[in-house]
């Protein structure tokens, strides 16, 4: 009895509360155990058979069952323990398994809620953008809104007739219009001649002996042209083009933060639009002509003049330049499978005749502010501005267009592509031939003045179709 009152104590103070400690503690204590059990077990056989060997055998007999009831309880407490030590250890795996459960749903729960915040955040990214673009709209109407304003008060001490104030009549410079700009007027009545006048863009990128804007310049005089002059960008192309024999008149313009990005000569080239409107302000027909082009016959012999716009085509052939029905075959609509569309290759930004009519500014405005406010190009912007319809909030500037005969106003394409493989267009000469599909543009455009003006037959034969 004492030695299972000593056991229990023992038993109390070797396990540890500690769960996580049970199972090596109980290893070191059973084996404590076993040693005590034999110890007790040894010490009931040196009572029995040693010091109480004169007792008798009744008296023996009884002690020895003491000994195994008390040997039978220390066993039977030891089952008990080790139950209840394994029934710890299953409630602990229990209590892990419940944590690492609240982990992972804890995890999840962060990650939704991530996923929640990255919604949100682009939920607000589209607010805003809607909110710009409401904006944008709200500013070109505001601007159109100014410029109607300002052209009713141009108009005011004019005799107003039905005809003046329709939006493709023509107005004439005056000197009233000539206050707008006294300086390029002054420069315009100089060299314009029937109120019309070739320009160019450029800056010092093109103006250099031997350059691409000498190559323009010689062969616009060669040509016959006398109307033409240079817009410089900044003083020195003015000085050099000056030095060429050819009427320079300096214009200082930003490039737009929205188009610092899309490349030089694109952004160089969306300030054209801005430009022009000086000129039309003022009364004057404009041809404008990138300085990419070679100019081989007076280009205002063979103008229309019957459109606000009349412009050069990308186009290589009749059904690509002036437009042809291309047909969508949607084959699980049965019977109305076939959709029809209208397509015709884009007007070339770079070579075309606008007329002084309110029309015409109004397209100019609207292109002038898509690129203050848009990473775009220029070209595509331009047509983008002139062939789509008005739709919804939208008006289209209802300018009147004319596409020019993509034979006699030349595209690289067409010239490397068809004409220089075509023997019976061996004697064709061109208006003009605008180098606009080929990166190496001066080059090939002194090849063409070799093949034009020289008469070398074979002077393109070193380009392939397109680009390398």
């Amino acid at each position: 009895m004492i030695l299972g009152r000593a056991l229990q104590y023992r038993l109390r103070n070797i396990l540890p509360a500690d769960l996580s400690s049970r199972r090596a503690s109980f290893v070191a204590w059973s084996r404590q155990s076993l040693i005590l059990t034999l110890i007790g077990a040894s010490l009931c056989l040196a009572v029995i058979f040693g010091t109480n060997s004169g007792k008798s055998q009744a008296l023996q007999a009884q002690d020895l069952q003491a000994c195994h009831e008390e040997r039978e309880a220390r066993s039977n407490l030891l089952e008990a323990l080790t139950l209840k030590h394994e029934s710890a250890i299953r409630e602990h795996r229990n209590i892990e398994d419940s944590r690492s459960a609240l982990k992972q749903s804890r995890n999840d729960a962060q990650a939704e809620l991530a996923t929640l915040h990255h919604d949100m955040a682009e939920a607000l990214q589209h607010v805003e953008k809607a909110k710009q673009e409401r904006d944008i709209a709200r500013d070109l109407a505001a601007s159109l809104l100014k410029e109607q304003a300002d052209l009713k008060e141009q108009l005011q001490d004019q005799p107003q007739t039905q005809s003046q104030a329709d939006r493709h009549t023509l107005w004439l410079p005056s000197a009233e219009r000539d206050k707008g700009d006294s300086e390029l007027a002054a420069v315009l009545r100089q060299v314009s001649i029937n109120n019309e006048i070739m320009v160019a863009i450029s800056n010092r990128n093109y103006a250099m002996p031997g350059g691409m804007l000498t190559t323009w310049t010689e062969n616009v005089k060669r040509a016959g042209v006398k109307n033409a002059m240079v817009v410089a960008l900044d003083a020195q192309t003015k000085t050099y083009a000056e030095a060429q024999g050819i009427v320079a008149h300096e214009m200082h313009l930003e490039i737009s933060a929205a188009q610092k990005d899309v490349g030089s000569n694109h952004a160089v080239s969306g300030l054209k639009f801005k430009i022009l409107r000086h000129f039309l302000q003022l009364g004057y027909a404009v041809l404008l002509s990138d300085v990419d082009i070679v100019t081989l016959q007076n280009p205002f012999d063979h103008l229309y003049r019957d459109s606000d716009v009349e412009a050069m085509s990308d186009g290589w052939s009749n059904d690509t330049a002036y437009g042809y029905n291309d047909v969508l075959d949607d084959a699980k609509m049965g019977w109305a499978r076939y959709a029809h569309s209208m397509r015709v290759l884009v007007f070339n930004s770079g070579l075309f005749y606008i007329q002084p009519t309110l029309a015409s500014l109004d397209l100019l405005d609207r292109i002038a502010f898509r690129l203050d406010n848009e990473n775009g190009w220029d070209q595509a912007i331009f047509n983008e501005v002139i062939f789509f319809p008005s739709h919804g909030h939208h008006k289209d500037p209802s300018v009147t267009r004319r596409v020019m005969d993509y034979m006699d106003f030349m595209n690289s394409k067409t010239l490397f592509t068809v004409v220089r493989k075509d023997e019976s267009l061996r004697k064709y000469q061109p208006v003009t031939i605008h180098v606009n599909y080929h990166p190496d543009k001066h080059p090939r455009m002194l090849a063409v003045v070799q093949r034009y003006v020289d008469g070398d037959m074979q002077a393109l034969n070193a380009f392939p179709d397109g680009s390398i």
